[in-house]
């Protein structure tokens, strides 16, 4: 594959040019390396009951039908004999009911089967448990039916990659019967496959599905949906069921997750924070025409806390996607003791007629109030990835609710092409960004950071700040410079949210607002101290002394060591109220300053910085 890992450098779902005397810098989507969520599976104790065997009869007997909208992120074991793809609700795209199979190049632990294969190769199977289908020797009535999306919200599969299905016969030989190249076609399609041939109808019948992709990273995504293997007069009329096709997002309106202080601080103004109602959907397929009721529970610790029934709703039985919306105009989390607590967002509905399929009528949703921000829903499925000639940084935009102490930031490094492990840069804090007058205000910047291994949970690595900075309510934008600006350092990208008016980036020069739709996964942190674990660093800071503090008519600054240094004085917004150099001890008067919160930035000759905060009376 180094025609594909060539590639890998380039490989761009889109590329916005955004400075047209520069077509150098660009932003651009580049696909993943790992997958998080199934790292973490497979550290965990339960990992092999995850993927257990099932004690079930040695053969299946129609129908066989799965659509992969039970709970968990592997195949259920009463239907499939092997676990490498990963089911989930985060790649599709309008998928035809809740969850997917994801077909990649990562093994079901969720690496890369070869992360330095240069070729294209088999990855993913998806092979059926026994079937027998002798006793239905001579009938012209059996289909195999599903559907399939090439990329869906995740990486494009190549025209070399493929996704495939074979049939196993009654000589134990493995047919292949359909295949299909890829494609940059994102819709659902179906497949039927006719099953005439005697050959097929025996005890111990099965078939699988296998993907041909780079097994280098998480990408050349196939999703398969609804797969029915059973007897039906023709093709398309195997399908009757009504079926939610989309997991429930965040009740709140500007956050995916926030403080739980910081929500409470709100008080009377919390129901502002909430949204005011909540859409789901229903796909309608062929049920024919039936009445269902709706329904959204809201639970902590397995007790409900909030109950809505929006009425009845009605299908016509044609293949529809039908909307509908909860009412949560009068709902907000209460208010408990505690720095953080989770709610459990359950919608479900209840129909009259025929039971369809019961596993797609619920999808969840867990609410998390811990000590970060956040507007991704904590999957990534692509990275975004930033170059130019010069000064390259990501500056993400956030509203924080009540004045407190950012003490770091989590980000989720993406190992793509460029290894970027031990890659440096600059983690940022900046008071104002814009665009539109191409300035900004940074208030502190920590040097000799690398993204290190991307092996923790979910993917986020989180960078400790070595000065806790003071915010007060407003916004405060976080992020990083880039030490080498010509290197995509690939940033996770939710596909899920959509948060780009709040996104930034600065190259060559000047700043802009994001083009690409979607969220960066980088979330600041709030608190007196960090409950995670930090990556290693390079120390990039120093200790100096500030006294008196609090100060009154000036304040002394003990230097760590003889040399010169660089002194600004900064306020809460971020502006420069004094700047100077400085070879000694040194007494700044307080006279130009007014009484509040200040922030002293000493600066040694090797540009290493530190900050320290200084209370004026």
């Amino acid at each position: 594959m180094f025609r594909k890992l060539s590639s890998f450098f380039q490989v761009i779902l889109f590329a916005v040019f955004l400075l047209p005397f520069s077509g150098y810098a660009q932003e651009t989507i580049i696909p993943l390396g790992t997958n998080p969520i199934l790292q973490k599976a497979s550290k965990s104790e339960a990992f092999y009951q995850l993927i257990r065997t099932a004690a079930i009869d040695d053969t299946l007997i129609l129908p066989f039908v799965d659509d992969f909208s039970r709970q968990g992120i592997y195949p259920f074991d009463s239907l499939w004999l092997d676990s490498n793809v990963f089911i989930n609700t985060n790649y599709p795209d309008r998928p035809i009911t809740i969850g997917v199979a994801t077909f990649d190049g990562l093994t079901k632990f969720g690496v890369p089967y070869n992360p330095s294969g240069s070729t294209d190769a088999i990855a993913d199977y998806l092979t059926s448990r026994p079937i027998d289908l002798g006793v239905l020797a001579g009938d012209t009535s059996v289909w195999l039916s599903f559907f399939y999306q090439p990329q869906g919200l995740g990486d494009v599969p190549e025209t070399a990659d493929s996704l495939r299905l074979e049939i196993k016969d009654s000589t134990e030989s493995w047919n292949l019967v359909w295949s299909l190249a890829g494609r940059t076609d994102t819709a659902f399609r179906r497949a039927n496959i006719h099953l005439l041939d005697g050959k097929y109808f025996f005890k111990g019948f099965q078939f699988r599905f296998s993907n041909i992709a780079t097994v280098n990273g998480n990408r050349d995504h196939w999703n398969v949906d609804y797969v029915i293997l059973r007897q039906f007069g023709a093709a398309n009329d195997s399908i009757v069921d009504n079926g939610l096709i989309r997991p429930q997002a965040s009740l709140l309106n500007e956050y995916s997750a926030m403080p739980y202080p910081h929500y409470k601080y709100l008080g009377a103004q919390a129901p502002a924070a909430m949204r005011t109602s909540l859409a789901d959907t229903i796909h309608d397929i062929n049920y024919g025409g039936t009445v269902f009721t709706p329904a959204l529970d809201i639970s902590q610790n397995g007790t409900s806390i909030f109950q809505q029934t929006p009425g009845f709703f009605s299908t016509t039985g044609s293949q529809t996607y039908i909307p509908f919306a909860y009412d949560i105009s009068n709902f907000s989390y209460p208010i408990q003791s505690g720095d953080s607590i989770d709610f459990l967002v359950r919608s479900y509905f209840s129909q009259q007629g025929t039971t369809s399929l019961a596993f797609n009528d619920t999808s969840f949703y867990h609410q998390y109030f811990h000590n970060y921000y956040a507007y991704d829903d904590g999957s990534a499925e692509v990275a975004y990835g930033l170059t130019g000639n010069t000064d390259v940084s990501m500056a993400y935009k956030f509203d924080v609710k009540m004045r407190d102490t950012l003490v770091g930031v989590q980000i989720y490094f993406n190992p793509v092409g460029v290894d970027v492990t031990n890659k440096l840069f600059q983690l940022c804090a900046w008071s104002s960004v814009d665009a539109g007058s191409n300035s900004s205000s940074l208030i502190y910047r920590r040097i000799d950071q690398k993204p290190g291994v991307n092996d923790s949970i979910n993917g986020f690595k989180t960078f400790t700040f070595d000065s806790l900075i003071i915010v007060d309510p407003g916004p405060i934008w976080i992020g990083l410079t880039q030490n080498e600006p010509a290197t995509q350092y690939g940033v996770g990208l939710d596909r899920n949210t959509d948060s780009h008016g709040n996104m930034y980036y600065h190259v060559d020069g000047f700043w802009h607002q994001s083009s690409v739709v979607g969220s960066w996964m980088i979330r600041p942190v709030f608190g007196s101290h960090l409950t995670v674990i930090g990556v290693d660093e390079l120390s990039s800071s120093f200790n100096f002394n500030v006294f008196p503090n609090p100060a009154t008519t000036s304040f002394s600054i003990t230097l760590p060591k003889p040399g010169t240094y660089g002194v600004q004085v900064l306020d809460l917004a971020g502006r420069i109220i004094n700047s100077q150099s400085i070879n000694n001890n040194t007494t700044i008067s307080t006279a130009e300053f007014s009484s509040g919160v200040y922030f002293v930035r000493l600066t040694n000759e090797h540009n290493l910085t530190s900050v320290q905060k200084l209370i004026i009376q």
